[in-house]
């Protein structure tokens, strides 16, 4: 029979082995664990930033023009005319050049033609589908016929060129506008949801500052920015 120390030592180290055996699986285990969730945590916290940028493409919304009514008065017959200073804005946020138009009656309608992308072109924030575009035509009143009115100078629309595989994607649809309302697998081929003439309408005022904004995967908005104080000089009392 061997000696009982000597056995009792080696159950003592073999038991020791084995905890730390464990010990050690379990450690690395866990370690596993944590990389493993720190992985899917990483990846979730990805998962979330692109579905917020996804959601602020969606809803972003850009200045595309300034409307300032600088005058109104009555004409002959008794209807409203206001002057109003159009002022397109850049996509680097320059003011193009003033254009002065009058509009008779109490409603400002400003006509454009828009295009507008499919959503997940929107969300994803593709080359050249990333947001909706605009040509403004023309503005006028609720007392005038809009087909008489002259259209404005088209600042925002690119420069016309021939036909050819070169010709610039943004060109092109519009070149291609009045079909790609009435023919949808055209549309469907440019990424095009909807293309349509849009008006919205407002009741001005002498003094106020309208900002006409676009909307991303949406169309033309009108919202009052402001109202400057208009100054009426007193007539000169008489003296004697």
């Amino acid at each position: 029979m061997g000696n009982p120390a000597m056995r009792w030592m080696k159950l003592v180290i073999g038991s020791a082995l084995a905890i730390a055996g464990g010990v050690f699986v379990t450690v690395n285990l866990r370690t596993f664990d944590v990389r493993r969730l720190a992985a899917q945590v990483d990846a979730l916290e990805q998962q979330r930033q692109e579905l917020q940028d996804y959601i602020r493409r969606l809803s972003a919304s850009r200045r595309v023009a300034q409307i300032d009514v600088i005058d109104q008065r009555l004409d002959q017959r008794g209807q409203m005319v206001s002057a109003i200073v159009w002022h397109e804005i850049g996509r680097d946020g320059v003011l193009s050049g003033p254009q002065t138009v009058e509009v008779v009656g109490e409603l400002m309608y400003v006509e454009a033609a828009v295009i507008k992308f499919d959503h997940e072109a929107v969300g994803k924030g593709l080359p050249d589908k990333g947001g909706s575009v605009a040509v403004f035509r023309r503005i006028f009143g609720d007392r005038q016929i809009a087909a008489v009115v002259p259209n404005l100078n088209q600042a925002s629309r690119p420069a016309a060129s021939g036909p050819g595989s070169d010709e610039p994607f943004e060109i092109r649809l519009w070149n291609l506008f009045w079909r790609l309302m009435s023919d949808p697998k055209l549309a469907e081929e440019y990424g095009v949801r909807v293309a349509q003439c849009e008006a919205p309408a407002v009741l001005v005022k002498a003094g106020q500052i309208w900002e006409v904004s676009l909307d991303a995967a949406g169309g033309l908005n009108l919202r009052l920015i402001g109202e400057r104080k208009q100054i009426t000089l007193a007539a000169p009392s008489h003296v004697e």
